[in-house]
């Protein structure tokens, strides 16, 4: 179940075409770029993956998401948070010593970070930022909106090569 948009009231996650076609590409290590109507369930998709990934299916894992803004980066995390909190008590594994913050959130218990970014003004900041989110779990959202994504992209594809062939190699996410 997740959060029901405008409601207090979780509906059923829908395994729609494009949410079983992502999930299956990433689960056979396939890059993939999901470009959906809005209001279609897009960002639950990537959410709900991310929030099964940090909870159940990883460990010593950093996922990294690239949004447009301030503003998207904390509804991101927000969405993590309140899909997290659907999950049955017994699967919810974050506590009180966990990181949980606007930027970060963390579940040390098995060692799994998610790292919201956002984009950099500056040429040279673009490129060591995207030289920088080496892990085989990116997201970038939004991206035809991001200052600098024609320089933070390709560096970031280049320095996460190793680590999706590691992942693919390991069949881990």
């Amino acid at each position: 179940r997740v959060p029901g948009e405008g409601s207090n009231v979780a509906t059923l996650f829908e395994a729609n075409r494009a949410n079983i076609a992502i999930w299956w590409c990433f689960f056979n290590h396939i890059t993939s770029f999901l470009i959906q109507p809005r209001q279609t369930g897009k960002s639950f998709a990537i959410d709900t993956l991310d929030v099964l990934l940090m909870n159940i299916m990883c460990q010593k894992t950093k996922i990294n998401l690239l949004t447009k803004d301030e503003t998207l980066r904390r509804k991101n995390i927000q969405q993590l948070k309140d899909i997290s909190a659907e999950l049955p008590v017994y699967l919810q594994q974050r506590t009180s010593d966990d990181t949980n913050n606007t930027e970060e959130l963390t579940i040390k218990s098995l060692g799994n970070i998610y790292t919201a970014h956002v984009p950099q003004a500056s040429p040279k900041r673009a490129y060591n930022m995207g030289r920088g989110l080496v892990t085989s779990v990116i997201r970038v959202d939004e991206s035809p909106f991001q200052v600098n994504i024609a320089i933070a992209l390709p560096a970031l594809l280049a320095a996460t090569g190793a680590a999706f062939d590691a992942a693919k190699a390991a069949n881990v996410p």
